[in-house]
């Protein structure tokens, strides 16, 4: 070796290592501390072994732990560490032994990194199969909860009617089945508005959503006609955002003009009415108005087409009560 190593200029670069693997990583630290191995001995090259494999080399390598000359192996435990020619000085193996122990040290953080980068993966994994059950959960409980709330809505419209005469007149005993199968229509329809057990879905505000896409200087002459409150809709906020866009780009596509969008609450329904109407230059297209009923599906919102002059379409969205 080229020169004596100190005591303290080791405790120094140890420091130093140790300072690097903290903020950068164990596999920062081994490289320093190969590169500090080099400077420190004034070696061509140096290695570090861990149980008979190579884990670190910096400069020229030298040779394997069973071909090395006993003075080049400064060994901790399972670790050796390599120099390119041998130390003949004892004090300066003692001082080195110390680079040895510190690379045994980096090993096993550099173990424990891969054990926590391996679990991150893992986790994240389960986490992205945990989104895509959920996902399918909603899906599947948004297509049931829309299949059966369309004959609910007709049962408690013929049962209306019926009870209010339009179908002849009724006996005492047939007014109390009515109003039985009324409120058992509308437990089921109520039931219909909630999620099951294992979480709710988000509820979105749709009066932002609406702002965002068809407020002022955003969409022509659009006109807004709001709550005063908020209109919180029981759906995820990603999908009426999709659904508010979409609506915005048939509107676009269809060329309409004088567009007027009014959210209320009709008599007697849970529900939020989102009414447009406007002037269309071009008949909307089959596929658009398809792809419109499927993002509503997904809100478990349900579109109807006006057949009035111009462009027309109600959206009900199932509201939550503030």
């Amino acid at each position: 070796m080229g020169r004596s190593v100190s005591a303290s200029e080791v405790e120094r670069t140890v420091s130093a290592i140790a300072e690097r693997a903290l903020h950068h990583g164990a596999q920062a630290g081994l490289d320093a501390l190969m590169e500090a191995a080099m400077r420190l001995t004034k070696v061509h090259g140096a290695a570090l072994y861990a149980d008979g494999h190579r884990v670190a080399l910096a400069g020229l390598e030298p040779p394997a732990p069973a071909q090395a000359h006993p003075l080049q192996l400064l060994k901790d435990g399972r670790t050796t560490l390599v120099l390119g020619e041998p130390c003949m000085d004892t004090a300066d193996q003692q001082h080195l032994v110390r680079l040895a122990a510190l690379g045994t040290a980096l090993l096993a953080s550099l173990a424990r990194e891969d054990e926590a980068r391996a679990e991150r993966t893992r986790l994240r994994q389960e986490r992205l199969r945990l989104r895509e059950q959920l996902a399918h959960r909603d899906r599947a409980w948004s297509r049931a909860a829309h299949d059966l709330r369309t004959p609910l809505l007709v049962m408690q419209g013929y049962i209306d009617m019926m009870a209010k005469g339009m179908a002849g007149a009724i006996t005492p005993a047939m007014q109390r089945y009515l109003e039985r199968m009324a409120r058992a229509a509308g437990e089921m329809n109520a039931r219909l508005q909630h999620r099951p057990s294992g979480g709710d879905t988000p509820a979105a505000d749709l009066r932002p959503l609406l702002n965002a896409t068809f407020g002022s200087g955003r969409y022509g002459s659009a006109r807004l006609e709001l709550p005063s409150g908020s209109v919180r809709v029981r759906a995820p906020r990603v999908a009426v955002a999709l659904l508010i866009r979409s609506l915005g780009r048939l509107l676009s596509g269809a060329g309409a003009s004088a567009v007027v969008l009014r959210v209320d609450v009709p008599e007697e329904m849970n529900m939020w009415r989102l009414l447009v109407q406007a002037r269309a230059e071009r008949p909307l297209p089959e596929r658009a108005r398809e792809s419109l009923e499927r993002l509503a599906r997904r809100c478990e919102a349900r579109i109807s087409w006006g057949e009035a002059s111009g462009l027309e379409l109600v959206v009900l969205l199932p509201r939550i009560q503030e």
